[in-house]
């Protein structure tokens, strides 16, 4: 049914209105539960369960409602076959079952009214597939915002029951039996699913499985226009081993107007076991063209670990090994080699996020040594294939190591995994350390830090992940993470973060953002004390924030308190701190406040001058009293600048540096040879037809620049540095580069936070020389070749000899060069494609200057930088504060 949520509210109500009045009034019973089914809005004008199910099927639920129309086909089916216990009550009003339908209550609907539709009793929906402990439908309907209604679904004691098959048998005598319970709600803020969704449909939450089974778990899902019921478990073996169960369940398909039901064969299964001296297991697994596999085999002193992952559509294959030696193998002074180990993909690429987000969940480890294997094999897998994802014509390969240090065993280790991607070259870097003092079986001091990183040389990239999931001292826990991006080119920046950023600042697009590093110094049912701070530098700022907070009692009876703190650091033109303070006390009792203190403070200074702005509150009982405070001290208005720097000599300076001189190759030249240094000259060697680069990083040229570094100019003053061939001759272009602004520019510390840190600006010239003359003179140079003798009776030196031009055309496909893999191919040294417009393009990074209301273009010309387009803004006359700078691409058309 695809009628709306609050219309079909709507509807309801309207139906339900005219008809309560005259139920009282009718001769029968029939009548009255026909003219109530009418006013319902039933089909078929009949007061059944099926038909208030097709009434109150939930309306427009997506994806996730399929399981819900698929389930209630299910439900109407098993109905007809054997009519259940079921009643329909709307609050305060009316209550009707199977029996009479009594007079209404009342003769007009509440304000607001709670219509709830009830199923009791067992239900069976298809063999091995029931619903043991009733269903039931709530509708809300508030009468002045019909937006605000909603409809919830349960369905309780859902219950699985696999029987004659004699792997479950071994596994679980008498048979697979769960129970659970399915929940769903829907309002104005869409459907929402007890037990959520995964990657194999709606996870159901069990409340009664086989004492037998660990780690047990039940989903739905849709299959084929019908319902696929998937479990997974943990089971022992014959006393022998223990075996892992993947995807065992139940198949319910349409069928000639009903439901057939299907056992379906595990699609994984995994197996430990533990045979005199020999321990290991392993898992494999096959979904839609995927095969998956996992091996563990300890043989005494060494132990074989294996996880391979074959996808056939497209093609690609995964393969990780690792070997654990016992004893670690000794390499001199308390270190040992404890595992070795190498990852190879074929049609594998290395992604990002993914590593970022297996950093931040903990389970490095899970990539480089899992502690269990065979028990761990379907997260690590998923994590493998996450991490590396299926890439066609891509490649990867790397070594992993795992280092030890410490007597009698290793109290610190070290794993260590280095990944290339291929032909990219891009260097992915997995690590994990681990510090548990003094001993790894009873530490005090359990430190684990999970490190992953990438380097992109292509796109100057560095990045670098790392979390501190699991680490203790002593009871109390430690978490928090860091990163750290370098990044070169148009959107070129710097950011550090160790445990998050200041609340005003928006990190770059698609920065991990770390964990808060926190502590809890105390954790226990009467005293809870938490402390957690943060620290992140960017090139125009330092930040750092704490925050302590800490409950004596419990938060309904007790005391609680609060203290914080966010700190912005600057260095030019002097030393400043903005610094905002805020704390809070209070005690409740019986879930009410007797008694609390509140405090904000802002700080800022030294220069100008000290500033300090507040507010101080304190509340007792029924009575609030707050003040305000403002004040500021030593207001000299004085600030301590350093030395004015001398730009102009600087730049002079870089244009006497050879290496800020570049020789650049032709447009499509094909060259064998690189081009050294001319010794004799000092220099270096340019290419006959190519051009001189002239490239600096001392400030930028031709735009206004305040400040250099620490320092202030005396005035604004723009740069610039004119290079070209002698007489004038040739043409030049502008040559731009990275500069951080906060060195340039007087910038605010929320400009600092919101403003980008890295723009291109010119930074020199590329000169491209005049075209040759047609009367320039040609030079030739004839081939000479002389003959040596390998091996043999010493023969008389030939003299050279000369080859023809003719000879030395016919003989060049048969050089070295001309047979070699790179001159075939002809890739790494060809022009670079003419881009045609079916192809996607990246286009240059603009800003524009908007209003603030519309964001339309309002005449203002575009610019490359956001530096250029504050300058244009402040040029209009009293109209700045109504337009903004904004990316190109938020423009509205």
């Amino acid at each position: 049914m695809t009628t709306p949520l609050p219309q079909l509210a709507a509807q309801l109500r309207a139906g339900l209105d005219p008809v309560l009045p005259l139920l009282a009034g009718l001769p029968d019973d029939a009548t009255r539960r026909q003219r109530l089914a009418q006013g319902l809005g039933l089909p078929g004008g009949a007061l059944t369960p099926d038909a208030l199910l097709v009434r109150l099927a939930l309306p427009d639920a997506g994806s996730h409602g399929d399981v819900w129309s698929v389930l209630v086909e299910l439900l109407r089916t098993a109905v007809g076959q054997a009519p259940p216990g079921w009643q329909l009550a709307i609050k305060d009003v009316l209550t009707v079952g199977p029996g009479p339908v009594p007079v209404p209550a009342v003769t007009a609907l509440p304000p607001t009214i709670d219509l709830s539709f009830d199923l009791t009793g067992a239900l069976s929906l298809v063999p091995g597939l029931a619903v043991r402990d009733g269903i039931s439908l709530v509708l809300s309907l508030p009468s002045a915002t019909p937006d605000d209604c909603s409809l919830a679904f349960r369905a309780d004691g859902i219950a699985l029951t696999l029987t004659g098959d004699d792997l479950l048998g071994l596994l679980v005598p008498g048979g697979l039996a769960v129970k659970g319970r399915l929940g769903v709600r829907l309002d104005k803020n869409g459907l929402r699913l007890e037990g959520g969704a995964a990657g194999k449909g709606v996870a159901i939450p069990l409340n009664q499985v086989p004492s037998v089974l660990r780690a047990p778990a039940l989903h739905v899902s849709v299959r084929d226009g019908g319902l696929r019921l998937d479990t997974s478990f943990r089971a022992s073996l014959l006393g022998i081993g223990e075996a892992t169960v993947d995807g065992a369940g139940l198949e319910v398909r349409p069928s000639g107007g009903g439901f057939t039901a299907t056992p379906v064969m595990p699609t994984g299964f995994g197996l430990a076991l533990a045979v005199g001296p020999a321990k290991g297991g392993g898992f494999l697994a096959a979904h839609d063209g995927r095969y998956e596999g996992a091996l563990s085999l300890s043989l005494g002193i060494v132990e074989v670990r294996a996880f391979g992952i074959l996808d056939t559509r497209p093609v690609s294959v995964l393969v990780v090994l690792s070997a654990l030696f016992t004893p670690p193998i000794e390499l001199g002074l308390a270190v040992t080699l404890n595992a070795v180990g190498g990852i190879v993909g074929v049609g594998r690429a290395l992604d990002r996020a993914g590593l970022a987000q297996v950093v931040q969940a903990g389970h490095v480890d899970d990539l480089l040594f899992p502690a269990d294997p065979v028990a761990a094999a379907p997260r690590v897998l998923a994590e493998l294939g996450a991490v590396f994802p299926a890439r066609p014509g891509s490649t990867v390969v790397g070594p992993m190591f795992r280092i030890g240090w410490g007597r009698p065993v290793s109290f610190l280790t070290a794993d260590i995994g280095v990944v290339l991607e291929l032909p990219g070259g891009v260097v992915g870097i997995l690590g994990r350390l681990r510090v548990a003092l003094p001993a790894p079986q009873a530490p005090v001091l359990d430190l684990r830090a999970s490190v992953a990183g990438v380097v992109d040389a292509a796109n100057g990239l560095v990045e670098i992940v790392a979390d501190l999931a699991g680490s203790r001292l002593l009871t109390a826990s430690i978490a928090g993470g860091l990163a750290l991006r370098v990044k070169s080119g148009q959107d070129a920046t710097f950011v550090l973060s160790a445990g998050g950023f200041h609340p005003r600042f928006t990190p770059p697009d698609g920065f991990p953002t770390p964990k808060r590093l926190t502590i809890a110094i105390a954790d226990s049912p009467l005293l809870h004390i938490v402390f957690s701070g943060y620290f992140a530098l960017t090139p125009g700022t330092v930040q750092a924030g704490a925050e302590l907070s800490a409950v004596i009692g419990s938060r309904g009876t007790g005391v609680t308190g609060r203290l914080t703190f966010d700190a912005l650091v600057r260095w030019e033109p002097s030393f400043g701190v903005q610094l905002d303070l805020s704390g809070s006390f209070e005690l409740r009792f019986a879930s009410k406040t007797l008694c609390s203190l509140g405090l904000r403070v802002h700080v800022d200074g030294p220069t100008p001058c000290w500033h300090v702005a507040g507010r101080a509150g304190v509340s007792f009982l029924f009575f609030d009293v707050s003040f305000p405070f403002d004040e500021r001290w030593d207001c000299s208005g004085e600030t301590d600048l350093p030395p004015l720097p001398d730009v102009r000599r600087l730049l002079e300076q870089a244009l006497d540096d050879p290496r800020n001189w570049e020789p650049v190759l032709p447009d499509g030249a094909r060259t064998m040879a690189s081009l050294g240094a001319d010794d004799a000259a000092g220099g270096r060697l340019l290419h006959p037809l190519g051009r001189p680069r002239f490239s600096q990083r001392i400030v930028p040229l031709g735009i206004e620049v305040a400040k250099y570094g620490p320092g202030r100019l005396p005035r604004p003053t723009a740069f610039d540095v004119t290079v070209t061939f002698a007489g004038g001759a040739g043409t030049a272009q502008p040559v731009t580069a990275d500069f951080a602004r906060a060195d340039f520019f007087d910038l605010t510390d929320d400009e600092k936070l919101t403003q980008p840190a890295f723009e291109q600006f010119r930074s020199g010239s590329e000169l491209t020389p005049p075209a040759p003359a047609v009367t320039a003179p040609a030079y030739s140079v004839p081939v000479e070749y002389e003959t040596k003798w390998l091996g043999g009776p010493v023969s008389t030196p030939k003299p050279p000899w000369r080859i023809t031009d003719a000879a030395f055309l016919a003989a060049l496909p048969f050089g070295a060069v001309g047979r070699s893999l790179v001159h075939e191919l002809r890739e790494r040294y060809v022009s670079p494609p003419i881009t045609t417009p079916d192809k996607p393009v990246l286009k240059d990074r603009s800003y524009a200057i908007v209003p603030t209301g519309t964001l339309k273009e309002a005449g203002f010309a575009r610019t490359n930088t956001f530096t250029e387009a504050t300058a244009q803004l402040r040029t209009v006359s009293g109209r700045s504060a109504l337009h903004q700078v904004v990316p190109a691409y938020e423009v509205r058309p």
